[in-house]
């Protein structure tokens, strides 16, 4: 059983999932080895390209689940009809069976709105087992969704997976079940134990439509992952951009996909697999990607003895390569100071200085975020604000993450 954590809920949304669900088998389909959009079969009717209005970057987990639901809540960046879900087990060393699979909308806590919780196939069967190694993609769910939805994703294990892929630090309240199928209540009562990891869900799409250009992907460490805020509290600097871009006209609205991993580096596997390692994986294959954003590198330089920052410019250099083969646009952000943290010292921070200056001057990137001259102390540089500060000297406040998201120019993306 995953650890438990303090419950904390969010508001109830007044926001619905709309059409008819029929009568689905429950014969078990093997999953398909996807990395992006599903394509459609011969005699499938023929759909809008896919765009990721949600996403998380996995590991393998420390969790021991099985026999029970799990509920987790994750926010839709853009709304859309044809929704998709995919469930992971890359970090998988066995199969893993989904008996049932509900989404629907948060109402409060692990209670879900009345009407919306509807039953989730693939391959129009409602059981799905994936091999390790691989992914699945649902089926499209019918209705639409609304941008910033809070869907709740229901997934009944009925054998025990310690094997888990999934994401450590959600900054979200997962709910997990007594014994038995939960998924298709939306009475939260039957969950009585709390996590705040995410568990093999990691990618929610939806079909692009007139409204909705393709999507954004924050590709970074724990600052981007969301460290320093309050559990479902959702405020990432990819939610503040999430509310940002949501005023846009309707034609330039973009899906925001936050691909953070709390003491990622960008050149070794540390937490989680190395920048380079994972990048095609977990931002070039995102379903409408159109720009990645990279802002990570700190924890290379706060954890390692540098003296030049070739082997940092040369890592930056690989993954605008790897997009550019793709057509997908690049942007780097500045890394921002960490005067204060345990492990700063002059040496290292001479390498951040020089780092930058190479992000902001090379002409490398397709564009220049300065995330460091946004939150540092205009007197002292080598340190946050105060205001932008969490307190550790490292990660950033919400004031902090909200100036991170209004420092990144719209036009750029």
């Amino acid at each position: 059983m995953a650890r438990p954590a303090h419950r904390l809920t969010m508001a109830a949304l007044a926001l619905a999932v709309s059409g008819a669900t029929a009568v689905l088998p429950t014969a078990p389909v093997h999953a398909e080895s996807l990395t992006a959009a599903p394509k459609p079969r011969g005699d499938s009717p023929v759909r809008r390209p896919l765009v990721g209005t949600w996403t998380t970057s996995t590991d393998r987990v420390t969790a021991a689940l099985g026999g029970q639901t799990v509920r987790m809540v994750v926010r839709a960046s853009v709304g859309g009809a044809g929704m998709r879900l995919r469930l992971s087990n890359v970090f998988g060393e066995a199969p893993v069976t989904f008996a049932t699979v509900h989404v629907g909308v948060q109402a409060y806590g692990a209670e879900i709105l009345a009407g919306t919780n509807r039953p989730v196939t693939f391959r129009k069967r409602t059981t799905v087992r994936v091999p390790p190694g691989q992914a699945v993609w649902s089926d499209p769910i019918p209705g639409r969704i609304a941008g910033g939805s809070a869907l709740v994703v229901s997934l009944h294990l009925p054998g025990t997976v310690t094997g888990v892929t999934g994401h450590e630090r959600a900054y979200s309240t997962t709910y997990l079940s007594d014994p038995g199928d939960h998924a298709a209540e939306e009475s939260g009562e039957g969950f009585t134990y709390t996590s705040t990891q995410w568990y093999f869900l990691d990618r929610i799409a939806v079909e692009a439509g007139a409204a909705t250009t393709g999507s954004v992907v924050a590709f970074g460490d724990s600052i981007t992952d969301g460290a320093g805020q309050a559990v479902d509290a959702n405020r990432r600097w990819t939610d503040y951009l999430r509310q940002r871009l949501a005023h846009r006209s309707p034609s330039r609205r973009m899906g925001v996909l936050n691909a953070g991993i709390a003491g990622n580096r960008l050149l070794r596997s540390n937490v989680g697999p190395s920048g380079l390692s994972r990048f095609y994986r977990d931002a070039l294959t995102q379903p409408g990607a159109r720009t990645v954003v990279v802002y990570e590198g700190i924890n290379d330089i706060a954890r390692g003895d540098y003296t030049s920052i070739k082997s940092l410019a040369y890592g930056y250099k690989r993954l605008i390569r790897e997009a550019h083969a793709r057509k997908i646009k690049v942007l780097g952000a500045t890394l921002t100071p960490f005067y204060g943290w345990g492990t700063w010292t002059p040496e290292r921070e001479e390498i951040r200085q020089r780092l930058n200056a190479w992000i902001r001057t090379s002409k490398a990137f397709d564009g220049v975020l300065d995330f460091d001259r946004a939150v540092r102390d205009p007197q002292f540089p080598e340190q946050l604000a105060v205001s932008y500060d969490s307190g550790d000297h490292l990660h950033l406040s919400d004031a902090g993450r909200r100036a991170l998201a209004y420092a990144l120019n719209p036009r750029l993306l």
